[in-house]
């Protein structure tokens, strides 16, 4: 991602953060349009294409719909490639916004992390997760209305000595005013590129979106519930406990001539993208064993149950100084464990253990594990001596703040 590690004359670099057309049949290359030249943020679009037949200037016209990890929606012919329009749906600050004719993004120096001095920190938003992340949209081909499950989590950057970057996610969640995480289900019409409506949720991390020809818009949430909402105005019409947090995106189906909702909701049903960030994507309660719940109308089974309680064991080694464990947590996340562990080690399930309740025994068996015991479930992570000592103090003062807090935490039954 950083610019700098690029050649000097790089460019747009062709095919960077762009939407590329072929021809379906011979697999020609038809035009391409490159959304965020040189992408120093990791804003690809694979994620969120749409084909759609809009008005456009009087005529219906056959567009592509893009709704990438940027921030903004894009319209584009989809027979020419030619960039109809676009604009942020949140806040950005990466870009000013995009050049009316053109499509380019008018940069905004804000967002220039690379461009910081050494141990002056940057905040990107969106985060490189993405504004639209991979969970679904939908949309009304009847009112050419899109439904996007978007994120607002500010990514704080920081260059180190080393010349790497260390990034908190976390950043809007630690007390800033000003940069505060938490999600929205936008209904936005692509046509005139204004919002319909919004609905806000406290936590980032939320499911994808289904649309039905009735009217109704479904999506699950971190906290655990499937909302029903109206698709013309965005009122709540109903929410279901589901008795775990829900990333996927709700399908629905015909059976003996009644209507289904379907929806997977649980960890790690949340997907394993969402366990670095367990406390963005799920609750306590909404932690519990993955199950396929289905609805319809007069349906009557009973609730599914929320997750149970885990008692944290008592770690076997004492604590370890702050100073030693700061350093630790350091590389903890610039060596990404935080992808699979999630931070502070709280795994919300799947093959990656809660490092609180399977901490390393000793510093040995940990670096056994680093220098490559358990692959390939766990990869190599060369560390030296004083890192790998950071990082288990690290672990061990966390196992024992999970220990002293209460000592029980609810997470997916009957994972260990």
């Amino acid at each position: 991602d950083d610019p700098t590690k690029r050649g000097q004359d790089a460019g747009d670099e062709l095919f960077t953060s762009a939407v590329v057309a072929l021809d379906a049949e011979t697999g020609a290359y038809r035009w391409h349009f490159s959304q965020v030249p040189g992408n120093g943020w990791n804003y690809e679009p694979a994620v969120g294409l749409m084909l759609a037949t809009v008005p456009i200037a009087g005529r219906e016209t056959r567009v592509v719909l893009s709704v990438p990890k940027s921030g903004f929606v894009y319209l584009f012919d989809a027979k020419t490639g030619e960039f109809i329009s676009g604009r942020n749906y949140v806040p950005v600050n990466w870009a000013k916004g995009l050049d009316e004719d053109t499509g380019r993004p008018i940069f905004d120096r804000a967002a220039r992390y690379w461009e910081a001095a050494d141990g002056e920190p940057t905040i990107i938003l969106p985060s490189d997760g993405g504004a639209h992340d991979w969970t679904a949209l939908a949309f009304d081909p009847k009112k050419n209305v899109l439904y996007i499950p978007s994120v607002t989590m500010p990514e704080r950057l920081e260059r180190k000595d080393s010349g790497n970057y260390s990034y908190d996610y976390r950043h809007g969640s630690q007390g800033d005013p000003d940069w505060q995480a938490f999600a929205e289900l936008v209904a936005w019409d692509p046509v005139t590129q204004s919002e319909v409506w919004r609905q806000r949720h406290a936590l980032p991390l939320n499911g994808g979106v289904l649309h039905t020809a009735g009217g109704l818009v479904f999506q699950g949430t971190a906290e655990g519930y499937l909302n029903a909402y109206d698709a013309a105005s965005g009122e709540q019409l109903g929410s279901f406990a589901a008795g775990g947090a829900i990333r996927a995106a709700p399908s629905t189906v015909m059976a003996g001539g009644r209507q289904y909702i379907i929806v997977p909701a649980g960890a790690p049903s949340t997907s394993s993208t969402s366990s670095g960030l367990t406390d963005y994507s799920s609750t306590k309660a909404s932690r519990s064993r993955p199950r396929l719940l289905a609805f319809v109308l007069g349906g009557d089974a009973p609730t599914p149950a929320w997750a149970a309680e885990l008692t944290f064991p008592k770690p076997p080694v004492d604590r370890y100084p702050s100073e030693t464990a700061a350093m630790g947590e350091a590389i903890f996340e610039a060596a990404a464990c935080v992808g699979c562990h999630g931070y502070g080690g709280q795994s919300v399930g799947g093959s990656a253990p809660d490092l609180r309740v399977r901490l390393p025994a000793n510093l040995d068996y940990l670096k056994a594990v680093l220098g490559g015991a358990l692959a390939p479930r766990m990869p190599e992570i060369p560390l030296d001596e004083a890192s790998t000592q950071a990082l288990y103090a690290y672990l061990v003062n966390t196992a024992w703040s999970a220990y002293e807090d209460g000592h029980a935490h609810a997470r997916a039954v009957g994972q260990d």
